[in-house]
């Protein structure tokens, strides 16, 4: 649904990346079907997924160590409409002085904010961030949220994949938790209240 907020928590090992994995593309899966605006991907290639309006982040970030910051981001926004929001997201973000940089020249937190940037740039539908908080500490979380929650449109929906339940709350309106061998849903919070 357009602008909702989801967090999806629970022990490792239950299936919280493999779930983002099959709904971006990453992975078929074993029976049912993903469609997002009555358009079916199942069995599509990822970057259907992507073109269908479908973005992620990983648990690691993934940039290529061969090119500077600006150049990948670049390699995103292709439309003109994409690199004109590009522009504005480097601006909010305060990553202008980062984008001359190699990957292994930048610090994790202006990372993570390069991947949402990523994530953002094409004005997806649906975007889920897979263990965004991890290697951050608790002033970079802070500041992480308020970028999410700044940067997030109303017609993106959210998919949070997380452990720290504090983050969670600042950036998700409900949380579920899945738990192994006991059915996909445990209980679903709603952090609002």
């Amino acid at each position: 649904m357009p602008g909702q907020r989801l967090g999806i928590t629970g022990a490792n090992g239950v299936g919280k990346s493999t779930l983002i994995n099959i709904a971006t593309g990453f992975l078929t899966p074993d029976s049912g079907h993903i469609q997002l605006n009555k358009q079916t991907l199942t069995y599509r290639p990822a970057w259907a997924f992507a073109q269908a309006g479908i973005q992620r982040t990983f648990q690691t970030t993934r940039f290529l160590t061969t090119a500077n910051l600006g150049e990948q981001l670049l390699l995103v926004a292709r439309a003109p409409e994409s690199k004109s929001r590009l522009t504005k997201l480097i601006k909010l973000s305060g990553l202008q002085a980062s984008l001359h940089l190699f990957p292994d020249e930048i610090p994790l937190p202006v990372l993570r904010k390069a991947e949402v940037i990523r994530g953002l740039v094409t004005n997806p539908q649906v975007l889920f961030l897979d263990e965004p908080s991890a290697g951050l500490t608790v002033d970079e979380l802070d500041q992480f949220g308020a970028f999410l929650r700044q940067q997030l449109g109303q017609k993106t929906a959210l998919v949070v994949v997380e452990h720290r339940l504090d983050f969670m709350a600042m950036i998700t309106d409900s949380i579920v938790e899945m738990q192994l061998n006991r059915g996909l849903v445990k209980k679903v919070v709603d952090v609002n209240n």
